[in-house]
């Protein structure tokens, strides 16, 4: 399944060196929580559609982190 390239546009902001994540369930749905003590962004399946296409998007978002940390590791650190 193709993905549409859609500019971003960010709502907030979540801190990496305060990230906390942690995997809990709703009512037997998985929930990946995302968090930086001021910001909370929640992760689901969603109600429709296919397990796969959520596991496809899990698999994009976790590719995604892993290459923003090989980008971040490569920098020189603050001055």
């Amino acid at each position: 399944m193709a993905v549409e390239e859609e500019p971003l546009t960010p709502i907030a902001g979540i801190d990496l060196r305060f990230l906390n994540a942690v995997i809990t369930e709703d009512e037997g749905e998985p929930i990946l929580l995302v968090d930086d003590g001021d910001v909370q962004i929640e992760f689901t399946s969603g109600m429709n559609g296919s397990w796969e296409q959520a596991i496809v998007g899990a698999q994009r978002l976790a590719s995604t982190a892993l290459e923003y940390a090989a980008i971040v590791r490569r920098r020189p650190g603050p001055s």
